[in-house]
């Protein structure tokens, strides 16, 4: 899944200086590693909140219903919106290989014209 996260920079990049003429790296890398951290603060709070939902007790025997929690956390939850990001990707991402090829011959075309 991270990978992917690289890959859509530089579609971005391209997809943004097709779109509009102005190709703005800094600007997308910027925004990719404001949302990148932000997640990163996100991904540290929403655990210690279903944690303390589910009745982890630091430094003790876990109950049955905190056990199922930590290992939701481990395994469902990144599981499911991992599918739920392939089924996003597959059905609402615009730039598939043929129209990425397209855009890349256009700006081609265009950058070799000036």
């Amino acid at each position: 899944m991270n990978t992917l996260n690289w890959a859509l920079i530089s579609d971005a990049v391209e997809y943004g200086d097709w779109k509009t003429g102005i190709r703005a790296e800094g600007l997308v890398y910027s925004s990719y590693t404001f949302f990148r951290k932000l997640s990163q603060a996100i991904a540290g709070f929403v655990p210690g909140i279903v944690l303390a939902f589910v009745g982890y007790v630091p430094n003790a025997i876990q109950s049955e219903n905190a056990l199922l929690g930590i290992r939701s956390l481990i395994y469902i939850y990144p599981g499911a919106l991992s599918i739920l990001t392939i089924l996003f990707m597959y059905f609402f991402y615009p730039l598939w290989n043929d129209k990425y090829k397209q855009i890349i011959a256009e700006l081609s075309k265009r950058n070799s014209q000036q």
